[in-house]
């Protein structure tokens, strides 16, 4: 089945991988799910094993791709890409496969098919999902929740200070892979980040402690200075923009108040961005 939707690169000798997923999109919140997953790619120099090909899962008119064109004369034309890339892990027990991919605009069950129909191939003995989710949150926390299928990963939850979640509402394409993965019974957990509302742009609190998880659930150590910076610099600038700009100062108040129970959600005010104010710097 893969054959007929994928493209392999290369064929790793693989040691029991876990695959580690992360979609664009509505799942995206905070840039938690993509931003971590770049970053293990580009910070442990993971490979390209295989593709899926976009034309069967992408609405183009949506996710429109991008032309380079010079002179005149056409060089390249670039797809939105489902890649999947390989890093050895010789830290631990695990390789990792890392799954980079927008969010499918259709065809969601049939890229769930393809998707396991790989995991099983490549011998994946658990599923990751990254994703990213708005909430009553500040910017000053880093907080994750998780689900899970095999009841071992609730006490490891626990033990690492993840919310256990309670949602009721519209799903992503990790809800059919979940799915999926109870009705197989196969290995699957899922990390969603929490981002406040007011924060536009890459939430690189949250996004370091869920690479964090990831590198303590598997056993692998990995560089997060960048992220620390990046981190100091917004810090840093939502600071002064605090320290002058009293609507947002009071929105945050009201956000502690609902976290603290002294006051209703819906007797909030508007919603307000912190991107009225400053527009955040992503490396």
């Amino acid at each position: 089945m893969s054959e007929d939707f994928v493209k392999f690169y290369q064929t790793p000798p693989l040691n029991t991988p876990i695959l580690i997923a992360g979609f664009g999109g509505w799942s995206n919140a905070g840039n938690i799910a993509v931003k971590s997953i770049e970053y293990i790619i580009r910070k442990k120099r993971a490979t390209l094993i295989a593709e899926i090909d976009p034309d069967n899962f992408y609405q183009f008119t949506q996710n429109r791709p991008v032309v380079n064109i010079k002179q005149g004369r056409l060089q390249d034309l670039y797809l939105k890409k489902i890649s999947f890339h390989f890093w050895p892990n010789k830290e631990g027990k695990n390789d990792l496969i890392l799954l980079k991919a927008q969010e499918p605009d259709y065809r969601w069950t049939t890229f769930v098919k393809i998707l396991f129909h790989l995991c099983k191939q490549w011998g994946v003995s658990l599923i990751v999902c990254l994703g990213g989710m708005y909430d009553d949150v500040l910017h000053t926390e880093s907080i994750v929740s998780g689900v899970y299928s095999f009841r071992e990963w609730r006490d490891v939850f626990i033990e690492k200070d993840i919310n256990l979640i309670e949602y009721e509402g519209p799903s992503g394409i990790h809800s059919f892979i979940m799915q999926r993965a109870e009705k197989e019974s196969y290995p699957f957990i899922g990390l969603w980040g929490r981002s406040p509302l007011y924060l536009q742009g890459t939430n690189f609190r949250v996004v370091g402690r869920v690479v964090n998880l990831i590198a303590s659930f598997f056993d692998f150590s990995i560089d997060t200075l960048e992220l620390e910076n990046s981190l100091k610099e917004f810090e840093h600038q939502i600071e002064e923009i605090l320290e002058n700009n009293s609507e947002l100062r009071e929105h945050i108040e009201e956000i502690k108040k609902i976290r603290s129970g002294e006051l209703r959600k819906k007797d909030t005010s508007k919603v307000i961005n912190i991107k009225d104010f400053i527009r955040p710097k992503d490396s």
